[in-house]
């Protein structure tokens, strides 16, 4: 269940082995490129991140991709039910969902806020970005992204570039983007050491950005955003700030506990009260959920596990968490990474994040055609 980083890697690592027939359902036709989907909304190519699962799976003689909404499972008949009544059965299930946008219930959020969660929400914010700049007698945009996180660190980095672009493809005068970064917490990019997130703001200030930190939304309306410090008012709202676990495990609480929002497992992924169910990526209650690299590792883990127990009837390794490389591009050839306690920042951490950016799309694409993806290489 589910087309994104683990769901797709642990299909893939099943591809055409004996014995096994995988079934990979998901909502949309497209694996996406989460952890880049700002650069489509900055002007660049959506062939960057977004990839046909049919070109996925390619010669792949055992996987079959089924366009459907689970809505239902049931773990005493071995079945999950698609939103149109249809009954997929399975001996092992593996959920890797993703995560979904979070409101935290603050009014108006939703309605008067963009998102960067999918293609077509980083497309459609584009989409206006476009609209205002080219919007005659018009001398500035006003910005302003909530949110702290890589996210909306990086897509205020991208802002500036992505308003001489405009200028320079539709032949106007360049217009002035004000941007503004508000966040809740203490410092940007939390989940780096002090060191790294003091580097990123200060690339963010001299990229003319201003960074407001230790304040919460309380309330949204169109084109204004109310904080607990005061109001503040742009032309476009971007909330990066929030995400959740998928809605399906809260609705059966006798199969999936529930912690820090994400369920819990045992030391090989699985479900305690229904061991034929694994949960990988940002589903899972592990040390790193959420991050790409996670999600991939989970996949590679639950294959072992299950070559090892099904092919090998071997018992397979415990689940080791091991800690991700943070890399956050901020504005050209410059990037901030986090690696092993080891801070690194400038062109040497964006050419660390390409070659991390690489890496991640070698597991889906042949590397020349990831490679070329990444590097703008193709039309689109």
């Amino acid at each position: 269940m589910g087309g994104g980083f683990a769901g797709v890697k642990a299909a893939l690592q099943l591809k055409n082995k004996t014995g096994f027939e995988v079934v990979l359902i998901s909502m949309k036709a497209d694996f996406e490129y989460h952890s880049a989907l700002y650069r489509s909304a900055t002007g660049h190519s959506p062939l960057e991140v977004v990839f046909r699962l049919g070109d996925i799976f390619k010669g792949a003689t055992n996987i079959e991709v089924i366009l459907d909404k689970i809505v239902a499972i049931n773990t005493k008949v071995f079945a999950v039910k698609g939103e149109g009544g249809q009954i997929y059965r399975y001996d092992k299930l593996l959920i890797c969902m993703g995560n979904e946008s979070n409101f935290y219930h603050i009014p108006g959020l939703d309605t008067y806020a963009h998102t960067m969660y999918t293609i077509k929400d980083t497309i459609e914010l584009r989409s206006q970005l476009i609209e205002l700049l080219r919007t005659p007698r018009r001398s500035k945009v006003r910005v302003i992204v909530i949110g702290a996180g890589a996210s909306g660190v990086e897509l205020c980095g991208d802002l500036q570039a992505f308003a001489h672009t405009v200028s320079e493809r539709y032949s106007i005068a360049k217009k002035r983007i004000e941007v503004e970064l508000i966040e809740g917490g203490p410092r940007v990019l939390p989940l780096l050491r002090p060191e790294a997130s003091e580097k990123a703001q200060k690339r963010l200030e001299k990229l003319g950005v201003t960074v407001i930190l230790g304040s919460l939304v309380r309330e949204c309306f169109r084109n204004i955003i109310v904080l607990d410090t005061g109001e503040r008012a742009a032309d476009i709202l971007i909330w990066t700030a929030g995400s959740k676990n998928a809605e399906i495990f809260a609705k059966y609480p006798e199969i999936f506990e529930i912690e820090d929002g994400k369920v819990k497992v045992d030391t090989y992924l699985r479900v305690p009260k229904a061991q034929e169910v694994f949960i990988l990526g940002d589903n899972a209650s592990t040390p790193y959920s959420g991050m790409a690299q996670t999600a991939i590792y989970d996949a590679v883990f639950v294959v072992r596990h299950l070559l090892a127990e099904v092919v090998n009837n071997k018992k397979p390794s415990e689940y080791k968490a091991i800690k991700p490389t943070y890399a956050v591009p901020i504005g050209k050839n410059w990037a901030v990474v986090d690696q092993n306690g080891r801070i690194s920042s400038g062109r040497i951490g964006w050419l660390k994040r390409r070659r991390a950016d690489t890496y991640i799309l070698k597991n889906f694409e042949p590397y020349k055609k990831a490679f070329a993806s990444w590097h703008g290489k193709q039309k689109g």
